[in-house]
C-alpha cells in the first residue's frame, strides 16, 4: 500500500515538474526580465543560461514513460535518469539564482519547486508499482 502512495506522489511530482518549467523562475533587475525554463534572454555581458526547462521536461517525460514498462532494466534506467535529473535541477538552481550583486536576482515559484519535485520523482522511481519485474 505504501509503495502505491509513494509511486503516485512521484508520478504527480513529475507532472508538476514539467509544469513548473513553464512558471516564472527568476527576475533579474539589471535587464528587467523574468526568466522561465523555456524563455531566457542573453545578458548584455554575453552570459546566456540556456533553456534548462527543455532538458528537465525531456528527462522527466522519459522517466514518466519508463514507469509503465514492467522490466528490471526500465526500473534501473528510471533510477539513473531520476538521479541525473536531481543533479541537473540542483545545477540549474545554482546557475539561475547565483549573482555577484546582492539583490540582483529575485527567485520566483518555478525555481523553488524544481529541486523538491525532482527529489520526490526520484523517491517515486525507487518504489515502482508491482514487484513482478523481469
Amino acid at each position: 500500500m505504501a509503495n502505491k502512495i509513494i509511486f503516485r506522489v512521484g508520478f504527480v511530482a513529475g507532472i508538476l515538474l514539467i509544469i513548473s518549467c513553464l512558471l516564472p523562475w527568476t527576475y533579474y533587475h539589471s535587464i528587467n526580465e523574468t526568466f522561465t525554463g523555456f524563455k531566457v534572454k542573453p545578458f548584455p555581458s554575453g552570459n546566456y543560461y540556456g533553456r534548462a526547462g527543455i532538458v528537465i521536461s525531456f528527462i522527466t517525460a522519459v522517466i514518466l514513460g519508463l514507469t509503465f514498462v514492467r522490466k528490471n532494466w526500465a526500473r534501473q534506467m528510471n533510477v539513473f535518469f531520476a538521479a541525473l535529473l536531481v543533479a541537473y535541477t540542483a545545477r540549474t538552481y545554482l546557475i539561475f539564482t547565483g549573482s555577484i550583486i546582492p539583490g540582483e536576482v529575485e527567485k520566483r515559484i518555478g525555481i523553488l519547486l524544481i529541486i523538491p519535485l525532482s527529489v520526490l520523482l526520484l523517491t517515486g522511481t525507487l518504489f515502482p508499482l508491482g514487484d513482478k519485474r523481469k
